[in-house]
């Protein structure tokens, strides 16, 4: 394979390509050969499992209704008058105490006889009179019987049911110990209702498990697999041979009505299959042998490994011609971006194509022809901002001689004692040192405080009375340095747009607030305020909702100031009522003054 490519004279991305495509190309079929093999083997066990499950679900519903019919034969016992009366031994004579025996006799005779599954009916007094009735024996009538239960577990367990049917499963006798044969044993208390209630005595019934055995037994999965029963403990109380009674399942069950998972069992992988009984806590469990359910995995698997192969090869081929036949555009490329390199923008490639390479010459010549128009654009800003620096240097002579002059004009008019002029040119002319600032833009808060001090300073003079002044500023934030023109023109809006229209005397107050590292310039009139439709529309405009070119030019350029030197999180809130006043609060953030920087 290798001299084979050697011949073809592939670059170095040709190898890259087809090592990358083979290699990609494996581990695609070997994950999809894995998935499908692994979803195959899931859906044919789904299949399997849900079959099971369904035979499950079959055989609940069967020994639920034998339990039903269970329940509603002890029922008849326990509610029987003549029977209670028999455990409480409540007789006026013997006579008495014979004709309810005979009653009782004929009545449980009756029961059984109706159905021949019962093996021994034991009436459990607890004042003294303990009765067993059986078809077994020869003589079919009530035989005292000692009870000598009433400290077993299993007593006290009917007992604390109150009556409810307490289900042991298949089980040897409660009552005839040593006996190995195996009973369907359940039992419920017995109660004297003319007593309040009272608990007498408890009924225990053995049954032919029989019926039970040959439901567990009808269903083997093919000999991989059996039923059995268990209870709330997972204890197995029910099984189709009697070997594994009184066992612990070992595998916990879910918390749902029924499912279906697969587990480890003494070193098998197990299909389980499980669906709760509704007449009480126990469950129908189905255990399945996964190796004999999925024998015809086996040959799928193998029929996948061969597909896989197949392919491989075939891909291979592909990775070849693929990295023979891409290495011709990109050398191509290569010798147009060498001409770039050095200098030739004029360098383009000559080849249409309606594949990602023709793609990528349509881009590489739009990319050399503007890297060429930036350059000459590069070229004319460059010439643009020494003009600049000129213009700047010169503007810098005009600002010391305009300082020069006002200061001249200033105290001209204080020889002359024109006190107004003198205070207005005094104001201007400091207005303009910290405004002009040598050019820089940022200030501290403290020089912002001089600017709008010298500002109001003017606006008094021109207005005289017409407002007052209320300045806060929060003394930690003096050092810190802030963009020295988006301040003056909130108060001026405050002045021409507020206070202006205002008749009688106003009130402005100005704050700057130190809150959560941040900056709160906040400015509050009580002028002429701003109707809710021009205060929507204002809004709109500085959420960015709203765009609207030649109004609001103040607000709209602060605002966009703000977000292209701090952030979008930061800029302008305006709150106003119409005819009360404007509240307009603007946020930054802090930043410490570098002193070194602006020393001297």
């Amino acid at each position: 394979m290798l001299s084979y490519m050697g011949k073809l004279k592939l670059p170095t991305v040709g190898v890259k390509v087809f090592v990358f495509f083979v290699a990609s190309m494996l581990i695609i079929i070997a994950v999809m050969g894995y998935l499908f093999y692994d979803k195959s083997a899931e859906m044919m066990e789904d299949k399997i499992g849900g079959m099971a499950l369904q035979n499950v679900q079959q055989m609940s519903k069967r020994i639920d209704i034998l339990l039903e019919g269970y329940e509603d034969r002890s029922l008849l016992v326990v509610g029987n008058q003549e029977i209670q009366e028999q455990l409480v031994g409540r007789f006026r004579n013997e006579t008495e105490r014979i004709q309810n025996n005979n009653a009782n006799t004929a009545f449980l005779s009756n029961l059984v006889n109706s159905r021949n599954d019962i093996n021994d009916i034991y009436l459990l007094g607890e004042k003294g009179h303990s009765y067993h009735y059986s078809p077994k024996t020869s003589f079919p009538a009530y035989n005292a019987y000692a009870n000598e239960f009433q400290d077993a577990s299993w007593y006290k367990r009917i007992r604390e049911a109150d009556g409810e049917v307490v289900y042991f499963g298949i089980r040897p006798s409660l009552i005839r110990s040593g006996d190995p044969s195996p009973v369907f044993s359940f039992g419920r208390a017995e109660k004297d209702f003319s007593a309040r209630g009272e608990i007498v005595g408890v009924l225990v019934y053995e049954i032919d498990p029989t019926e039970i055995v040959e439901i567990l037994a009808e269903i083997d999965y093919n000999g991989s697999g059996m039923n059995v029963i268990v209870d709330d403990q997972g204890e197995i109380v029910g099984d189709k041979d009697g070997l594994r009674l009184a066992a612990e399942l070992g595998v916990p069950l879910g918390e749902a009505h029924q499912g279906i998972f697969s587990t480890p069992m003494d070193g098998e992988q197990m299909l389980v299959v499980y669906n709760r009984l509704e007449t009480n806590d126990w469950t129908l469990v189905g255990m399945l042998l996964g190796a004999d359910l999925m024998k015809d995995a086996g040959s799928l698997r193998w029929y996948i490994l061969s597909l896989g192969l197949a392919f491989s090869f075939i891909g291979i081929l592909l990775a070849i011609f693929v990295a023979s036949t891409v290495h011709r555009p990109l050398q191509k490329m290569i010798r147009a971006m060498r001409k770039a390199q050095n200098g030739d923008f004029d360098a383009r490639i000559e080849d249409k194509r309606e594949d990602e390479f023709g793609y990528l010459f349509v881009h590489f010549n739009q990319m050399v022809a503007r890297i060429k128009e930036l350059i000459n654009e590069l070229y004319v800003q460059k010439l643009l901002e020494q003009g600049l620096q000129l213009k700047m240097l010169g503007s810098q002579i005009n600002a010391h001689f305009l300082y020069n002059t006002l200061d001249s004009i200033h105290w001209i008019a204080r020889i002359h004692k024109v006190d107004d002029i003198s205070t207005m040119i005094f104001g201007l002319s400091k207005y303009l040192r910290i405004s002009l600032n040598e050019g820089r833009d940022e200030v501290s808060v403290s020089e912002v405080v001089q600017l709008l001090d010298s500002y109001i300073m003017i606006q008094k003079v021109r207005y005289r009375d017409k407002f007052s002044l209320h300045l806060h500023v929060d003394k930690s934030l003096e050092e810190y340095k802030v963009l020295k023109y988006i301040f003056q023109p909130l108060v001026e809006n405050a002045i021409y747009h507020g206070l202006e229209k205002k008749s009688g005397k106003g009130r402005l107050d100005v704050a700057f607030i130190h809150d959560n590292g941040c900056l709160k310039f906040v400015v509050t009139d009580d002028g002429a305020g701003i109707a809710s439709d021009k205060l929507s529309e204002l809004q709109l405009i500085l959420s960015g909702k709203r765009s609207e070119e030649g109004q609001h030019f103040a607000l709209r350029n602060i605002h966009a100031q703000i977000h292209i030197a701090y952030g979008v999180q930061y800029g302008i809130q305006l709150q106003s009522s119409y005819g009360s006043g404007t509240e307009v609060t603007m946020t930054i953030p802090l930043a410490r003054r570098n002193q070194s920087k602006h020393a001297g």
